[in-house]
């Protein structure tokens, strides 16, 4: 995750100083409405954008002074406007963004994702292999950029239909592993 989003970009984007509001309220709901665009179907790239947008939008009208969950809400409420405004052309279903809307209240809202994404860690620490390898170049894990099925064959030595094969059944497992660490 990029993350790289400060208060001086936000009070940049505001034409303001730094201030101790706008911090807590980016150091509280910065990794939560990430991982929410995530769940959108943003790109990373895309996510930093939306995310500074809706940190600024919440600052000019006043979200910094509401309850934390309520702050939450607008925040996430904000990035998927806003995300549905850059996808205008491309066909989003409107009944998926509020399943994911309800999936993340009812899974994610109280930690932001954190126990999902330890889930996640906890179960990709325990590939090995291929199978580790595989998801480690697809998914740019450790530093190196993602790579496609293309470069994943080449450093295996495998045929594009295997790897295929190889991390449908990786996905399983890891769906599978995370879904048992979180129930």
């Amino acid at each position: 995750m990029l993350l790289t989003m400060t208060v001086e970009d936000v009070a940049h984007e505001l034409d303001a100083a730094p201030t101790d509001a706008a911090d807590t309220l980016i150091r509280r709901h910065l990794r939560g409405v990430w991982r929410y665009c995530l769940m959108l179907g943003a790109r990373p790239g895309t996510i930093d954008d939306l995310v500074q947008e809706a940190f600024v939008i919440a600052l000019q009208k006043g979200a910094a002074g509401l309850e934390p969950a309520a702050t939450g809400a607008f925040l996430r409420r904000t990035a998927r406007f806003l995300f549905l405004r850059s996808q205008r052309r491309s066909a989003h279903d409107p009944k998926l963004l509020d399943a994911i809307d309800e999936l993340w209240a009812r899974d994610h809202d109280d930690d932001h994702g954190e126990r999902a994404v330890a889930a996640a860690r906890g179960c990709v620490e325990l590939l090995d292999g291929r199978s580790k390898l595989a998801v480690e170049i697809t998914y740019g894990i450790g530093g190196s950029p993602p790579g496609g099925r293309n470069d994943l064959a080449t450093k295996l030595e495998m045929k594009e239909n295997g790897v295929k094969t190889l991390l449908q059944r990786t996905r399983k497992f890891l769906r599978e592993c995370i879904e048992r660490r979180l129930s």
